[in-house]
């Protein structure tokens, strides 16, 4: 098991249960006008930082619903921790959907950008966006993200009204500037049928502009980390350290694995995950039979809280969900077949035969099922 030292720390504090937006597919079930006190906020820190391992770097996560809905506390908790326990080791970060983020809270973040990081959530174009984000595109400076945090990516979150701009949504948010994470909604209804294919389309859109464009960075989606399905033992860790080195907070100073745990995400429901084992080893045993024999395993992005949320069970996924999964993996493999064959993968001679046997077993296992179109014989 790794040691928890190899790790940061973080503390994610719920600041508000309340939202300016109403997306489509919002997984926070439970919104409510409930927000943390200063008094809550100060005992939680303390608990958390007093005595702490310097050498563990710490991350103090202002969550939300909207976190700048609570821009006074936030402001108070920084000046707090600043004065308290200094600025060594503690870096403070938060996630905005950018509408309330102008004037003063501009203001306020470039005098603190050396200590504190604000990601956006922008789900593409403008198009795309405000079909998710309550028509919110006009209201984000865009700009002001890109200039004062060059080095954040942009969280994109792709519904299913959506999903048919996924193409032209992460070549936008590309070439603005941005490096793009991207995931399909969570905890939404995704049987339509059409939906697969819809998706695989859009990947093969995105793989055609990644071969023309051999200098972009790749969204999060085409990105996996495909080699490492042809180690010898591949791990079948956790995918983060919610529970572990991870510890969230609500409005009443509760604390849970992770936002997906609270009662913002599960409503009642979070009293029985409180006190979840999330060790780092992931029992096997408990996978449903499908997850754990899947060659998938090691890089398939388990969240158990979204999990939980669509199944009912922190250990099994979905149908559809496991199906969209695959179709992404064989785009990947498509992808990264067609980059070895024009010369442009830059690997060591051990990397390249692992990446060919991944493909190789890739294309195996999902090339009819998924209309795979590789080059079996080339590669």
């Amino acid at each position: 098991m790794t040691s928890m030292k190899n790790f940061e720390k973080t503390i994610t504090l719920l600041l508000t249960n309340s939202c300016n937006l109403n997306c489509i597919y919002c997984y926070e079930h439970n919104k409510a006008p409930e927000s943390m006190s200063f008094e809550t906020a100060k005992e939680i820190l303390d608990s958390e930082l007093i005595g702490r391992d310097m050498e563990v770097p710490v991350i103090i996560d202002l969550f939300g619903g909207e976190p700048f809905l609570n821009f006074e506390l936030m402001k108070r908790i920084v000046d707090y921790v600043c004065h308290e326990y200094g600025t060594d080791g503690i870096h403070f970060f938060t996630t905005t959907n950018g509408t309330l983020v102008h004037g003063e809270v501009q203001k306020w973040l470039k005098a603190h950008k050396a200590i504190f990081t604000c990601g956006i959530s922008l789900d593409g174009t403008e198009r795309a966006h405000n079909i998710n984000r309550s028509n919110s595109f006009s209201k984000i400076d865009i700009d002001f993200f890109l200039n004062t945090y060059p080095r954040q990516g942009v969280k994109m979150t792709i519904s299913k009204e959506s999903l048919p701009y996924l193409s032209e949504s992460v070549i936008f948010l590309t070439e603005l500037g941005f490096e793009v994470g991207c995931n399909c909604a969570e905890g939404i209804d995704w049987s339509d049928g059409e939906c697969g294919e819809i998706l695989g389309k859009q990947l093969n859109l995105l793989i055609d502009y990644y071969l023309d464009h051999p200098e972009a960075k790749k969204c999060s989606m085409l990105d996996a980390k495909i080699g490492i399905l042809s180690h010898p033992n591949p791990s079948f860790h956790r995918n983060c350290g919610s529970g572990r080195y991870m510890h969230c907070y609500d409005a009443y100073g509760e604390c849970y694995p992770c936002q997906l745990f609270a009662p913002i995400s599960v409503g009642k429901k979070a009293i029985k995950l409180k006190n979840a084992d999330l060790s780092d080893e992931v029992p096997i045993e408990k996978l449903d039979m499908r997850c754990a024999h899947c060659y998938y395993l090691p890089i398939c992005p388990r969240c158990e809280g979204a999990n939980y949320a669509s199944t009912g069970s922190r250990f099994s996924i979905s149908d559809v969900e496991c199906l969209h999964r695959r179709i992404i993996f064989a785009a990947n493999a498509k992808l990264k077949a067609l980059e070895w064959e024009r010369g442009v993968l830059k690997l060591d001679e051990c990397e390249e035969q692992a990446l060919i046997r991944s493909i190789l077993k890739i294309q195996t296992i999902d090339c009819e099922s998924l209309n795979y179109e590789g080059n079996n014989d080339e590669t």
